[in-house]
């Protein structure tokens, strides 16, 4: 049973092979669970290391230590995936195929498309014009990945969620964008 929602990317890109983890019904739908549940935190915490936040930090050096941190807490493979030990299926899922990610990593992890923050400043200052705003509230967290076909979401206010080939898509890139930062004015402002 595969997990479902808005916020759930389309299969990743290239070939994956199967491993059969050999879990009951019962199981592979606890596990589906799981993987939604650490899905939407993974998304939560790098949107937030996106879109600038503290962690309750008040200088660089705590700020720096503190993104390690935040990080640690939804991804840490050299900890023997010890984030994950509330799920003991998932984070066994975890450990045996970490390797296979690694190699899918190597050959098919989101490549430099070309355009960016020409692309971003147009969009935000279209956005500050049209919304009358100071820049200061113009933000938005983008986290491209490597998964098949033109797919977006905007899981929080101002992070979007982007493929590879929606990203490439200048037109379409730019209107999600603008949905993000327009979505990011709803954020409280620091």
């Amino acid at each position: 049973m595969s997990p479902s929602g808005l916020d759930v990317p389309p299969p990743l890109i290239g070939k994956i092979s199967a491993l059969d983890l050999g879990l009951s019904p019962e199981e592979q739908s606890d596990i589906s669970d799981e993987w939604l549940r650490w899905w939407r935190r993974f998304v939560h915490v790098q949107g937030q290391i996106q879109l600038g936040d503290k962690f309750g930090s008040s200088r660089r050096e705590e700020w720096s230590h503190a993104i390690v941190l935040a990080r640690a807490s939804v991804f840490d493979p050299f900890e023997g995936f010890e984030s994950l030990e509330e799920s003991p299926l998932l984070r066994d899922a975890a450990l045996k195929t970490w390797q296979q990610g690694v190699e899918w990593s190597k050959q098919y992890q989101s490549q430099d498309m070309g355009h960016g923050s020409p692309l971003a400043k147009t969009v935000a200052e279209s956005v500050i014009r049209e919304r009358q705003v100071t820049p200061g509230r113009v933000r938005a967290g983008v986290l491209l990945l490597s998964v098949s076909g033109k797919w977006s979401n905007l899981p929080e206010p101002g992070l979007l969620l982007c493929s590879d080939e929606a990203y490439a898509d200048e037109g379409l890139y730019a209107a999600e964008l603008k949905k993000a930062f327009e979505a990011g004015l709803t954020r409280p402002i620091e």
